[in-house]
């Protein structure tokens, strides 16, 4: 059972969470992107933001903490938010994420922000373009909220007790939410056998590795860690900030050898990362959600599930 929550009352209901959060949703401006809000009425709901949610959990580029003669001093975690609009390609991106940044011993920057986010979802009636393949990525119902576009009104399903504590209010609301039926899938996921250069030669020789491809996916999490000194040898700071497994320094060990030099093994280990190697170590859970970012914004109009669904031994 869930709720119904009026078109006509959502601005009135969003104006009640920023008494409490900072109100994050999709607005259109040079392109679509998440963006904190200060009126309902910026909220663009068609369309996938190019940009996912994951710098507000993991910015591009943070300070760890203060080095200060010797002391350390933590930085803060950063504001409640509620996040609102974010379909479940993007919510389902934050569970493996959890897997790589809540283990013991937990991520503390990340394992906050997560805490003091709460996720007001959007379903999607129909796929968002045509390279959404989601349907075939087995995305799970993580959300605190769902709001399903039903004409005049929302039915909002409830996902966690934080979520039933802000809807309480509204009349309850029977519907069973159906999920969209993409064109586009992913017919083969075990990549075991699919290691050889001879698979993968055809899209990497097209791969520039511009990085884009893991800038816009919402799983891709790869950082690097520096010590930034000023002129004065006792203050500095330890920074953390997103790399890529596209980029040729990303393997670069002292000594200079490069682990994965060449460009095809680079976009061969991106692809099994999502695919073989994160489903393997967690259970069967997909590093890929099938947003189809990777494949809409690629320079080089790189497929990679049209690649595997044509392997053959």
């Amino acid at each position: 059972m869930g709720k119904l929550l009026k078109k006509e009352a959502l601005a009135g209901f969003l104006e009640d969470l920023s008494q409490e959060y900072e109100i994050v949703a999709p607005v259109q401006r040079d392109i679509l992107r998440f963006e904190r809000i200060g009126d309902p009425a910026e909220i663009c709901y068609d369309g996938l933001p190019m940009m996912p949610l994951k710098k507000y959990f993991m910015p591009p580029k943070e300070p760890l903490f203060d080095i200060v003669k010797g002391r350390l001093l933590e930085r803060d975690a950063g504001p409640k938010r509620v996040i609102f609009g974010a379909r479940l390609c993007d919510t389902n991106a934050l569970l493996a994420l959890d897997k790589l940044f809540l283990q013991d011993p937990a991520d503390p920057f990340y394992e906050a922000r997560r805490k003091n986010t709460v996720l007001v979802a959007l379903s999607c009636t129909e796929p968002l373009s045509e390279w959404c393949f989601c349907e075939s990525m087995g995305l799970a119902d993580h959300y605190d909220l769902l709001l399903h576009d039903i004409g005049d009104a929302f039915h909002v399903e409830i996902g966690s007790d934080v979520g039933k504590r802000l809807v309480h209010r509204l009349p309850d609301h029977d519907l069973q939410v159906p999920r969209p039926s993409c064109s586009k899938r992913l017919e083969r996921k075990d990549l075991k056998g699919f290691f050889e250069d001879r698979f993968w030669k055809e899209d990497a020789d097209r791969c520039v590795s511009c990085q884009r491809c893991t800038i816009l996916c919402p799983t891709c999490l790869c950082f690097d860690i520096s010590d930034e000194m000023g002129t004065r040898i006792d203050i500095g700071t330890r920074d953390r900030q997103l790399d890529s497994c596209h980029s040729k320094d990303f393997t670069l060990v002292a000594g200079g050898h490069v682990f994965r030099e060449p460009r095809l093994a680079r976009f061969r280990h991106r692809i099994m990362h999502k695919l073989q190697y994160f489903p393997e170590r967690f259970e069967g859970m997909m590093m890929c959600t099938g947003c189809g970012r990777c494949i809409e914004y690629c320079h080089s109009t790189i497929d990679f599930v049209t690649t595997i669904n044509g392997l053959e031994r």
